[in-house]
């Protein structure tokens, strides 16, 4: 193996442009640690709210908060992994590259057959919808659940497992091919907010509220959601796209007897992400291998048009996650 590898660096701070392949050393493990060849990564918006700089940079520029590969080399202190075990990581950064160094227990052992590439998109997708319907939203058999941008990367797996988990799904999207594919993933009613007034459509279908919404819209959406959810209903922020501002009414709140919650994965201690990704193993990847759960990829791209995949993320069309490749053979 050599002592440099090939990585998406960012310099500097604006457009896609800004991301640059460039030869840097092979990350040194730590004890615990192991050491991924990556086969593939999926592109997330906190890397594109790094790259415009309204998040900090990642340690030594290079982004990257999941990937899928093989184990190259191991720690001190590893016990449960070898090198050759094919694993997806849920990383905190430097996954936009040909080897990341990732603690043990951020990694999941992958089903057989998987495809990595579609694995290379699970990991922060599939620990954010497991994370937000299960431990902040509670959802349970038979709950109405609202899911906001139910094509996106996130809310298209949100979508699957709040319906495998028994809960009635409606969700939202633009357009009427972001439309089939929610009804295709499981939603009873979707609602399109490109064509029509989605609040007034929720309250025809559901007079009494939703128990869960799951929204990535934020601060513009914060009212309305309040408005649609049911007595003792959860509203769960998981982005803020729409902007971040927003006055709460506190005694919409308090009539409801509803909660308000965000998410974070990246806020979560080390401790808490590494007792997630053991449930997400155990729980959500056994969903995907008996194809209960599909992973919805966009597009893929080489390391090379990695400001090509950023546009392409950024599109309004796009559907899903989008893909990187870096290892040979994981390709169309």
């Amino acid at each position: 193996m050599s002592e440099t590898m090939r990585a998406a660096v960012l310099n500097g701070t604006g457009g896609p442009g800004t991301l640059r392949v460039e030869r840097i050393p092979v990350p040194v493990l730590r004890s615990g640690e192991v050491l991924i060849r990556v086969a593939a990564f999926g592109l997330n918006n906190a890397e594109v709210l790094q790259r415009r700089g309204a998040l900090p940079a990642p340690p030594g520029g290079v982004p990257g908060l999941e990937c899928a590969g093989t184990v190259a080399v191991t720690g001190p202190e590893v016990t449960a992994l070898r090198p050759g075990d094919r694993v997806a990581a849920l990383t905190r950064s430097g996954a936009y590259a040909e080897y990341v160094a990732v603690p043990e227990g951020a990694c999941l052992r992958l089903p057989e057959g998987l495809d990595p590439v579609v694995a290379g998109i699970l990991p922060e997708a599939a620990a954010t919808a497991w994370w937000n319907l299960v431990h902040r939203g509670r959802v349970r058999a038979g709950d109405r659940v609202l899911v906001h941008g139910a094509a996106g990367g996130v809310g298209s797996f949100v979508v699957q497992l709040a319906r495998g988990l028994g809960a009635e799904v409606i969700g939202t999207a633009r357009g009427p091919s972001k439309t089939r594919l929610c009804v295709d993933l499981g939603c009873r009613h979707v609602l399109d907010y490109g064509a029509q007034d989605i609040f007034a459509e929720l309250r025809r279908l559901a007079p009494d509220g939703v128990d869960v919404i799951i929204d990535n819209q934020g601060g513009p959406t914060l009212a309305a959601n309040l408005a649609a959810l049911a007595p003792l209903g959860r509203l769960v922020v998981v982005g803020t796209q729409g902007g971040a501002g927003a006055a709460l009414d506190l005694s919409m709140l308090m009539a409801r007897g509803a909660e308000i919650s965000s998410s974070s994965l990246g806020k979560l201690d080390d401790a808490y992400r590494l007792r997630l990704c053991r449930e997400v193993e155990r729980e959500v990847l056994p969903r995907i291998a008996v194809g209960e759960l599909r992973p919805v990829l966009d597009r893929r791209f080489p390391l090379d048009q990695i400001s090509e995949a950023h546009r392409r993320f950024e599109d309004p069309g796009r559907v899903g996650k989008v893909a990187v490749v870096m290892a040979e053979g994981c390709g169309d």
